[in-house]
Order: C-alpha cells, then sequence, then structure tokens
C-alpha cells in the first residue's frame, strides 16, 4: 500500500459534509426508491439502509471523537486509538456490500439463512446451559421469538429448521474474495477484495484483537506516553490522521459500490468523481483506491 510521504491537511469541510450528505442521501434512496426488480428480495433493502446508515454514523462518530471542530476540552488525542474497530467493522461492511451485489437475490438467501443459524445455535447453547435458570427465562422466551421470526424471514423449510448445523454460515472477508473463482484469474472486484483483505483487513484485524504485533501498531505510542518519552504528540496525529483517512475511503468506497450498482438520480453536488478528486488530493490511500478500481469504475 502507497505510503503518504507527507502529512496533508484532510479538508473535512471539503470532503467529509458532501460525504456525510452522500450517505444520507443513499440511505434516503434505498428506503424509498428501492428497485422493482428487486422487491420480492426479502430483507435485501434492509442489508443496504442498515449498512449505509451504520456507516454515516460511524463517520460522524469518528470525526466527532478525533476532529478538530468543534471545540471541545473533553476530546482527547489519544481517543485516535479507538478508530481500527471502527475501521475493522467498516471494512466488513464494504465486503459484505460487495459480496451481495454480485447476486442480491442469491446472496441475500444466503444472508439471511447464516443469520438464522446463528439465532437458532445461540438458543440451543442457552437453552442447554441456562434453561433451567428462572432468571433467564425471559431473555430465552424472547430469543426464541425472534428465531420463529427469524425462520419466516429467512424461508426456511422445515427440514432446514430441524438440522440448523446443516445451513450455510456467512463467509468472512477472507473467504468471500476466493469464493467461485479461479484464483489466478481473479474478476476486477475480487481482486481488489483481495487487495483489501490482504493490506487493510489483516491490519485492522490485528489492531482490533490487540495480539503481540497489533498492540505495537495501535498501543505503542501509549507506552511512550507513559513513559514520557517526547514528540508522541506528532506521532497521534499521525496516527489519527492515517486512521481518519483510512475510515474516509472506506466509507467512500461503500458509497460508490451502491450508487454504481444502483444508479441512483442524485443532487450535482454528490458527485462521485468530485469527491474522489478531493479525497486523493491529500490521501494515499484514496489515491491508491482509485487507481486499483475506482477510476475504471466511474470511469474518471
Amino acid at each position: 500500500m502507497a505510503e503518504q510521504t507527507e502529512q496533508k491537511p484532510i479538508p473535512f469541510p471539503v470532503l467529509g459534509e458532501p460525504l456525510g450528505h452522500l450517505l444520507t442521501a443513499l440511505g434516503h434512496k434505498l428506503s424509498r426508491e428501492w428497485p422493482a426488480k428487486y422487491k420480492q428480495v426479502t430483507g435485501g433493502r434492509q442489508i443496504f439502509v442498515v449498512h449505509t446508515r451504520v456507516a454515516l454514523h460511524t463517520f460522524n462518530s469518528a470525526l466527532y471523537l478525533c476532529g478538530d471542530v468543534p471545540p471541545d476540552p473533553r476530546r482527547r488525542r489519544e481517543f485516535a486509538v479507538s478508530l481500527p474497530p471502527l475501521n475493522r467493522a467498516l471494512l466488513d461492511s464494504l465486503f459484505t456490500i460487495m459480496f451481495i451485489i454480485e447476486d442480491i437475490p442469491g446472496r441475500c438467501e444466503w444472508f439471511w439463512e447464516a443469520d438464522w443459524r446463528e439465532a437458532r445455535l445461540d438458543l440451543e447453547r442457552y437453552t442447554n446451559e441456562y434453561g433451567k435458570d428462572v432468571a433467564w427465562q425471559p431473555y430465552l422466551a424472547n430469543l426464541s421469538a425472534l428465531s420463529d421470526l427469524g425462520q419466516e424471514l429467512a424461508r426456511l423449510t422445515p427440514e432446514q429448521v430441524a438440522k440448523p448445523r446443516g445451513l450455510r454460515s456467512w463467509l468472512n472477508p477472507g473467504a468471500m474474495w476466493r469464493h467461485g473463482v479461479a484464483l489466478d484469474n481473479l474478476p476486477p472486484d475480487r481482486a481488489f477484495m483481495k487487495f483489501l483483505d490482504d493490506f487493510l483487513y489483516i491490519d485492522l484485524s490485528q489492531q482490533t484483537h490487540l495480539g503481540g504485533y497489533g498492540i505495537l501498531k495501535r498501543c505503542g505510542i501509549l507506552v511512550d506516553e507513559a513513559e514520557a518519552l517526547t514528540d508522541t504528540e506528532t506521532q497521534f496525529d499521525k496516527y489519527r490522521r492515517q486512521q481518519l483517512g483510512i475510515m474516509t475511503v472506506l466509507v467512500l468506497a461503500l458509497a460508490t459500490e451502491i450508487q454504481n450498482h444502483f444508479q441512483f438520480e442524485l443532487h450535482e453536488n454528490l458527485d462521485l468523481l468530485y469527491i474522489w478528486n478531493i479525497a486523493k488530493s491529500c490521501l494515499g490511500i484514496a489515491a491508491e483506491f482509485y487507481d486499483r478500481r475506482y477510476r475504471n469504475l466511474l470511469g474518471g
């Protein structure tokens, strides 16, 4: 992945605001203008709306935690270490949306089947362990009701319901880019997903789980600060910009994948090429994303 040699300011008034407006608009479009050809896809609209709106709220949360405005004395530079798990979650969303877009009817069916499988296995496990505990009865009753509702949503047969362990699990990102393709001849979207897995997902997972290498990358600055070493302020600022840059480009990529597929009519101020041009002028990771996928996707 390209390393940004010079720390350029991230112009969030001209980058973050249109990006936030774009996500808001896409959430409204998905909710209110869900395409007729996908009308019979159970739960399809909900998947896309939720991922879009969670991305928006995650982005706005990060900007408040680690941004510069509005001024807030309670905002600490150390808050930057909270960003890798948020970026990991956004990357999961990007993988999921790209994978579902390949076959929206089939992948949505798979998604809800896997969702019900997890809920049912949780119900079985909790019932076996805590089924005789009076305090657990309201929780188990609620989970049982949700399982029944999910069974209808996933359109499962009685045979499938009887054998939940035989149902499909949802793939993790590392399996998504490999699924059903020749590994020596990946299509463009899968090649990009492989790049994301290699250079972002593994790194963000290490930082999220705080293994030895992950602690070094995510929390090494905290050790320097605790030992009163010099220049930790510069280190925190660099780390904050890096993680905010990753988040910005992940959110922009998610919005681009959705808009490219659905082709909603958006206000001219929400032009994707315009937002990408701003992003790649100040973020090395945005330039790399753009060159690897979005230049061809957007015809830029």
